[in-house]
């Protein structure tokens, strides 16, 4: 017996969007892609699922023009709650992946967080025909799932563009950073975060820090140095009180 397909409607043009029609055409799903909260075409009434996937603020927009089908609608979003859904079979299809479109990525590798109140059984089997791994959980734990994320993925992210511009004021290429990052990386699939963490501020060498300090010519980027240090020794100092 073959896997079942649905009729699946998905209204976005982003990254994940994009990557999610990807994967849905790859599993067999017959996906209408209709863009985002600007498309033209009308939003069919008689799909099996319907995948919102745009900006969190467009969200209740988007559902409030799908309007009360019978089919399951479920938005994409991390922090946004399932609650924001009017229709009666309504759910959350959370990607835990940051997402660039043209990037190729192996949704099978992709965790997928998932929630409804209307059809769970029917988008556990979508979700499980395009990724490995596959959770159910609520809005209130799904938030905080999201908040890490950012410092997890963001933030870091960041960190290395203040890191890329630093570099190219002395003519050092971004590159040269490249085996330090992955080997960061590749230290918490064997270490606890609190066993990975090195540096001037784990040790506390003041003098250290503050030569480094003095070295950044923004005030921003110097409160970010103290703020930063002085959240890893305070954990080091937790840590060794647990």
């Amino acid at each position: 017996m073959g896997t079942r397909t649905y009729r699946t409607v998905l209204i976005g043009r982003g990254n994940v969007a994009s990557h999610l029609q990807e994967a849905l055409t790859r599993a067999g799903h017959q996906v209408l892609a209709l863009g985002g909260r600007n498309r033209t075409q009308p939003i069919p009434q008689d799909a099996d699922l319907y995948i919102i996937a745009v900006t969190d603020s467009a969200i209740a927009q988007v559902a409030a023009a799908i309007g009360p089908v019978d089919g399951l609608v479920v938005h994409t979003a991390g922090s946004v709650p399932m609650s924001i859904l009017p229709q009666r079979n309504r759910g959350v299809l959370y990607p835990l992946q940051t997402f660039t479109k043209g990037r190729p990525l192996d949704m099978r590798q992709v965790p997928l967080f998932i929630e409804s109140d209307g059809n769970l059984p029917l988008l556990h089997e979508v979700a499980s025909q395009i990724s490995s791994v596959v959770t159910e959980m609520d809005s209130s734990r799904r938030r905080y799932l999201h908040l890490a994320a950012v410092f997890c993925c963001n933030f870091t992210n960041h960190m290395y563009r203040i890191t890329e511009k630093m570099l190219a004021q002395h003519d050092i290429p971004f590159s040269v950073m490249l085996p330090l990052i992955d080997e960061t990386a590749r230290k918490v699939h064997a270490l606890t975060p609190a066993q990975a963490q090195t540096g001037p501020a784990v040790r506390w060498n003041e003098e250290v820090m503050q030569a480094q300090i003095e070295l950044l010519e923004r005030e921003d980027l110097k409160q970010l140095y103290q703020i930063i240090s002085n959240s890893i020794h305070h954990d080091k100092l937790q840590s060794q009180q647990d």
